[in-house]
């Protein structure tokens, strides 16, 4: 079963030049990973505000790629602190695509903290081609069609949990409504409101209510990005003041300051 449902989500902008590359892999490898990207850090200082989208993310530092970990879904942004000059690559999986990797419920190790080490996750022969593939001196689209290559032939296909993935589509289908998680809506599912709770913690790393809440702030950011804030609240909240405040608990900042600033920055000169 593949979990292919128009869910896109994304980042803020990074506005230094080549700062951000992104490639969207070819079928089938797009049902399991949604986007391959690279970060390219200047000389200096610089913070990275990253937001909650669902994603499960595979980040290497390319200066070391020895140096590799596995960011979880998170209901709040996080800031991380960077000094370049540097490159991180990544692999955002589709919702439940890590699954094809990585074995072990994301439930049993997203607690631990935003990121974990990729040893600790993935078999030492994945990561090492992995690595192989990375440190060959290839351009960015080079690189990524390689390591497109590779996880073809390694990524098994996952088994998913056909109520964890009719809740899924829910929230899709009904993105600018008030989620209901009473019993009666979850037997739709297949399952009870307490059973949806332990599913969701087990295979999406948030509470059912936390991931239909990013789902809907990520529409918004899509909707923002290209039609600006009236337009994203209209959308997908009851009214502007809703939508301020949904926001910025989860991004940290409001959507005009959001809009303005780039994800990466560096405070000396912000």
């Amino acid at each position: 079963m593949f979990l292919d449902i128009d869910y896109e989500p994304c980042q803020g902008r990074v506005l230094q030049e080549n700062g951000y590359l992104c490639f969207l892999p070819p079928l089938p490898l797009s049902h399991w990973v949604q986007s391959f990207w690279q970060l390219n850090i200047p000389d200096g200082q610089y913070s990275y505000r990253s937001v909650p989208d669902n994603s499960v993310d595979l980040i290497i530092n390319l200066n070391c790629p020895e140096d590799a970990f596995v960011v979880t879904p998170f209901s709040s942004s996080i800031v991380f602190e960077l000094t370049g000059p540097a490159s991180y690559f990544g692999i955002r999986f589709r919702l439940l695509g890590h699954h094809g990797l990585i074995s072990a419920p994301l439930g049993e190790w997203g607690a631990r903290g935003a990121d974990i080490p990729a040893l600790e996750l993935l078999p030492d022969h994945i990561l090492h081609a992995v690595y192989e593939s990375l440190c060959r001196p290839h351009q960015f689209t080079a690189r990524c069609k390689h390591l497109t290559t590779l996880l073809l032939d390694t990524v098994k296909h996952p088994s998913l949990d056909p109520r964890l993935v009719r809740f899924i589509r829910y929230c899709q289908n009904n993105i600018s409504s008030n989620i209901s998680l009473a019993d009666k809506q979850c037997a739709e599912f297949g399952l009870s409101s307490r059973q949806l709770r332990r599913l969701a913690h087990l295979h999406l790393g948030l509470s059912p209510t936390e991931f239909s809440k990013v789902m809907r702030f990520q529409r918004a950011l899509k909707i923002m990005s290209a039609a600006g804030d009236k337009a994203a609240w209209t959308g997908c909240y009851y009214d502007q003041p809703h939508f301020i405040r949904e926001f910025k608990s989860l991004s940290g900042l409001t959507p005009s300051e959001f809009r303005r600033l780039s994800v990466l920055y560096n405070n000396k000169l912000s």
